[in-house]
């Protein structure tokens, strides 16, 4: 696309050839994770730049973005002058084309002509005035021009200079350039950006392991699994997308000791999820949440108006345990506190009628969400209602309330 340019947009055959390669890397991937499932697939997780945890694919066939991917993000308005379906859309939700960001050669031409012009200009007026051109008097025409005028900067340019006839002589499919005489024919910079905004934009992921490690002294095994780290990372970050709950219905498998669900079977993602949460780790933060939330109720006795903080003893399957609950935390009145009919955080109008109660009992739950199912607010309220109602769990009082955390999304 960078070298041929207009001839792949006017020919039908070349773009469904380079269409039909953009499939077949795609699908390399998917494999590689144990599943072809479009939608565990969109098109974020292989366009996204690689700074935010996608693969930086670059697309020439405009595929459309599904819209069960647009709820939580803001797309811009996108021409096409090629498309290829895949899934349902609507007018414009598409992936960016990398074309449009590429100048014709027709109008590379017309425009280096242009810049060459002004440097003619801009170098005659210098001497005259005996002083050198400067980066501020060339910004705007530095990365433009055939060659760049950029590479009459560069600190071989004195070598170049005696490298007569370079473009007959090299025997290679793209003997006409070469970057060292002409500069970078293309910026992607543009493109990079767009594509993260009409993705909805994301805040950046710094991971700078496997460089920081990539050139120290390590053993041909070492050597080995470090080039699993880049497979694990992606998998492990998108796995909110790839195990989404609208894949299967009714389809889940809870991992031991976690309450984690699985749509589908996907070993490379069960075994990264498995890693990350050995060793009791799911307990251990619900146990690590329980204990901060004493510490701070202790601190604040007096302003709660709370004589004891009682932490409630409990199995060690509650905190993955799906079908009952019980209070963690349990809190005496130093007096009797005014109750409110049930409400969730954000309600400002609460319904406090005269009811009053001498407990209260607070309730931790984890979760991890993915995509489609992320709500914790209205996972929260729905625990609430089901282990206050239901005849398996144990509350010590009629008044409480419940903290859900999601350990994908908060």
């Amino acid at each position: 696309m960078t070298y041929f340019r207009e001839a792949v947009v006017n020919t039908q055959e070349l773009l469904d050839l380079l269409v039909k390669c953009e499939n077949k890397i795609q699908t390399r991937i998917k494999i590689g994770v144990n599943s072809k499932m479009p939608s565990r697939f969109p098109p974020v997780v292989f366009c996204t730049p690689k700074e935010l945890g996608g693969l930086s694919m670059l697309s020439v066939g405009h595929i459309s973005i599904p819209q069960s991917d647009l709820r939580w993000s803001k797309q811009i308005d996108v021409g096409s002058t090629h498309f290829c379906s895949r899934t349902s859309h609507d007018e414009d939700q598409l992936i960016l084309i990398l074309y449009r960001y590429i100048m014709p050669w027709e109008a590379e031409f017309i425009d280096s002509q242009r810049v060459w012009t002004e440097y003619a200009l801009k170098r005659q007026e210098a001497n005259t005035q005996n002083k050198r051109l400067t980066l501020d008097d060339l910004e705007d025409s530095w990365d433009r021009g055939i060659p760049r005028i950029d590479t009459l900067f560069q600190k071989d340019r004195h070598v170049l200079a005696y490298d007569k006839e370079w473009r007959i002589l090299k025997e290679n499919p793209f003997w006409w350039t070469h970057q060292r005489h002409d500069g970078k024919l293309w910026n992607l910079n543009n493109y990079r950006t767009d594509m993260t905004q009409a993705l909805g934009g994301v805040e950046e992921k710094a991971s700078g392991f496997e460089e920081s490690i990539r050139w120290k002294k390590l053993t041909n095994a070492q050597r080995s699994d470090l080039n699993q780290v880049p497979n694990r990372h992606f998998t492990s970050w998108w796995s909110p997308t790839i195990d989404r709950a609208n894949v299967y219905v009714g389809f889940q498998v809870q991992l031991n000791f976690t309450g984690i669900f699985m749509h589908g079977k996907i070993p490379t993602l069960k075994i990264s999820v498995i890693q990350i949460f050995r060793a009791h780790l799911w307990l251990k933060i619900r146990e690590s949440v329980v204990l901060d939330l004493c510490q701070v109720f202790d601190q604040e006795l007096d302003a709660l108006e709370v004589e004891t903080v009682q932490k409630e003893t409990i199995h060690r399957r509650k905190s993955y345990k799906m079908n009952s609950s019980c209070a963690d935390i349990l809190l005496f009145a130093a007096y009797k506190w005014n109750t409110s009919k049930p409400s969730l955080l954000a309600d400002s109008k609460d319904v406090i009628d005269n009811t009053t109660s001498e407990k209260y009992w607070i309730g931790v739950q984890l979760r991890r969400g993915d995509y489609d199912s992320h709500d914790v607010v209205c996972y929260a309220r729905a625990k609430f209602l089901t282990y206050t109602t239901d005849k398996m769990s144990v509350n010590p009082s009629a008044t409480g309330v419940m903290i859900g955390i999601d350990l994908a999304y908060n």
